[in-house]
């Protein structure tokens, strides 16, 4: 059975930009084998992907899926 969640697009926006970002990063294989550049990612998006993860993904879950995943 298929389940559906509404999101906000901002919300969906974020989560598309980090992807982007993330992305540019893991596309060219001598970006994550340097780690300046690793850690300069993490530096400026360590914050946003924490957000993410806590905050707006957590609260599109369901209430039955949360408790599964804790």
């Amino acid at each position: 059975m298929s389940r559906s969640v509404q999101v906000e697009v901002d919300e969906v926006r974020r989560v598309f930009d980090l992807l982007g970002r993330m992305n540019s990063l893991f596309h060219q294989p001598l970006h994550y084998e340097d780690p300046q550049v690793v850690e300069r990612f993490a530096q400026d998006n360590y914050s946003e992907i924490s957000k993410l993860y806590y905050q707006v993904v957590w609260k599109w879950l369901p209430q039955d899926v949360q408790e599964e995943i804790m």
